[in-house]
């Protein structure tokens, strides 16, 4: 479709994805809520960021075992990761920092070399629930993690920030926030039943496809996938989704998972717990709590919750009506 001309878009590159908005807005109000929102992703990134070792998330890791006092965001962002760890039944876990660096996943994946080497530095301390024993003062806003567990936030804090980045734009207009390919919405653009948003089959070494494309109005479509972040590790491909229960990288029988949600935490969850957990696991835990999702598999075979098959038989209806 013909973009209409009072979509305003940028882009920029923080979070190791490239940032897109777009703002229905027909003044020129949208140039300060663009820059608001980029310097939001920007000081989010230097508290949140694994990678960087000033950052208010290294700090906390390098304190596990002891009390320590963290800013809101902070405390915010990691409440939604234990509360995520708890509703997927420890499949979305953000105390696996040390598996992740074993596997080799040392550094933001646009500077990963593509073959990594056995590294003895890198010790896999992972505690199968260790989630569990994170500690929460209220009183004081201090976070205990237990000895020698580490977080990674990665895509939850992606979509943390990309919510509160609606919550900006939104008071400018309606507006959409591309996160590396994960989707937040705020209302409609005028005239519309949402943003025409697609869900893309994964990706191969020819021009990539798009499955189907939904219309997407106050809520959040996040996709895990294996086919894009693996790299070789001692001559074995590995990824970086890492299965909680076994402290590797998961080994599923799908390939990318996409999962539609209210809430860009929601969907960023639920989407890498339902890959972890595979056909079986992943899918019978979509379909139990309603989630519209779409499961690759590892042999090409696409799998559609209820909800989401009900959802394009809606849109079906809305084309054949047209």
């Amino acid at each position: 479709m013909q973009q209409p001309k009072s979509w305003q878009t940028v882009t920029f590159r923080a979070m190791g994805s490239h940032i897109n908005l777009w703002l229905d807005s027909a003044d020129t109000a949208w140039l300060a809520a663009f820059e608001l929102v980029e310097e939001l992703f920007r000081s989010n990134e230097e508290a949140l960021s694994r990678f960087r070792e000033d950052s208010e998330l290294s700090q906390l890791n390098r304190h596990s075992g002891e009390w320590f006092p963290v800013s809101l965001l902070l405390w915010e962002v990691l409440q939604a990761a234990v509360d995520m760890a708890a509703a997927t039944g420890g499949l979305f876990d953000p105390t696996i920092l040390d598996a992740l660096e074993f596997a080799g996943y040392t550094q933001s994946f646009e500077v990963l070399t593509t073959a990594v080497n056995y590294n003895p530095h890198f010790k896999n301390n992972h505690h199968v629930g260790a989630w569990r024993d994170i500690r929460f003062d209220s009183l004081n806003q201090r976070v205990l993690l237990p000895p020698g567990s580490r977080i990674d936030l990665g895509g939850i804090a992606k979509g943390f920030t990309a919510q509160q980045a609606v919550d900006i734009l939104n008071q400018y207009g309606p507006c959409l926030v591309d996160a590396g390919g994960d989707l937040t919405a705020g209302t409609a653009p005028y005239g519309f039943a949402g943003w025409p948003v697609a869900v893309a089959a994964p990706k191969t070494d020819v021009d990539p496809l798009d499955l189907f494309t939904l219309w997407l109005a106050e809520g959040s479509l996040a996709t895990s996938g294996i086919d894009y972040r693996h790299w070789l590790r001692n001559g074995r491909t590995v990824h970086h989704l890492i299965d909680p229960f076994s402290g590797q990288p998961a080994e599923t029988d799908v390939i990318t998972t996409t999962v539609l949600a209210k809430e860009a935490t929601t969907a960023e969850a639920w989407a890498t717990a339902a890959l972890i957990g595979g056909i079986t696991t992943g899918m019978a835990h979509l379909v139990a709590n309603q989630f519209p999702a779409v499961m690759i598999t590892c042999n090409n075979k696409l799998m559609l919750t209820p909800a989401m098959a009900d959802k394009l038989t809606e849109l079906q209806q809305m084309w054949n009506l047209g």
